[in-house]
């Protein structure tokens, strides 16, 4: 797993191979920089192919969203997710997941294009 912000606050998260709890605390927890900061970011983030998450990741990420989720609304400015494939990109594309996340959202294949569309979303 790696992550990196640029001086636009971009957060570029990768996940691979065997993420651990601890990771994806850690994870969440630079998010929350953001709000306690009280500055706006766009979050790109990427799962690489065989990428094991932790059994409770899914609890872990619902707790945290219903706790930080008005904040995240007022400072994430959109969310780009790069899929894997084709079907990635269908499945991340779903009209249930552009409801959910309520901020903007935009799912691609290709990393430049993410970035751009990251760019474009900060400069809005």
């Amino acid at each position: 797993m790696s992550y990196a912000s640029t001086h636009i606050q971009i957060m570029d998260m990768r996940f691979s191979a065997h993420v651990s709890t601890e990771e994806f605390e850690l994870w969440l927890s630079q998010v929350e920089r953001f709000f306690l900061k009280q500055q706006h970011f766009v979050l790109v983030m990427q799962t690489e192919p065989v990428t094991e998450f932790p059994e409770q990741y899914r609890q872990l990420q619902a707790t945290w969203y219903k706790r930080y989720k008005q904040d995240f609304f007022q400072y994430c400015l959109g969310l780009v997710r790069i899929a894997q494939d084709p079907a990635d990109q269908q499945r991340l594309n779903a009209p249930s997941l552009h409801a959910a996340w309520r901020v903007p959202y935009y799912v691609t294949l290709d990393r430049t294009d993410a970035l751009q569309w990251a760019v474009q979303r900060w400069l809005c």
